[in-house]
């Protein structure tokens, strides 16, 4: 019943972000603790539909959110419940705003420990002379070693100096 509060405003936003969003209310509405104060879970999630990033997987957004609404239990009830809410429903905003810096500081997180796949292409750089392992995959077992005995036969003529670190 209290997703209603959000149902509508779902329906305004791109296909993307609705389909992420809906997911997290799919997992809210699976989860007991979300009973313990719905209606403010589902005004905090309306309140910041529009700006939450969506890095972050589905279900860890709906758990901090969840987490996020049983801390500030207190100070959400105070502004729903405050006269100025019922003219500005932005002045929830004062209080979700923490729930959007807590998201982006888990986002970098991620990115930083790379759980977040940007689609940034992956270069690989090879020095000359190439090592024949360079090359070759290190799970194929076969290829693998007539790779290491390549360079083998080509460490054992060569006299100069290693540049390069194994």
């Amino acid at each position: 019943m209290h997703k209603r509060i959000v149902e509508k405003n779902l329906k305004t936003l791109d296909a993307e972000r609705a389909n992420y969003f809906s997911d997290v209310v799919g997992y809210l509405e699976d989860l007991p603790e979300t009973q313990d104060f719905p209606n403010l879970v589902y005004l905090a999630l309306k309140d910041i539909l529009d700006v939450a990033p969506t890095y972050i997987e589905r279900k860890a957004f709906a758990l901090l959110l969840l987490k996020f609404v049983r801390h500030h239990q207190g100070e959400l009830q105070k502004i729903i419940f405050d006269k100025e809410y019922l003219y500005d429903e932005n002045v929830l905003r004062s209080v979700t705003g923490k729930l959007i810096e807590a998201i982006v500081d888990q986002t970098i997180q991620g990115y930083e420990e790379g759980h977040i796949d940007t689609g940034e292409p992956v270069i690989q750089k090879f020095t000359y002379p190439y090592r024949a392992l360079d090359l070759v995959d290190p799970d194929d077992e076969e290829a693998y070693e007539e790779a290491l005995e390549e360079d083998r036969r080509r460490q054992s003529r060569y006299v100069g100096p290693e540049r390069r670190r194994r």
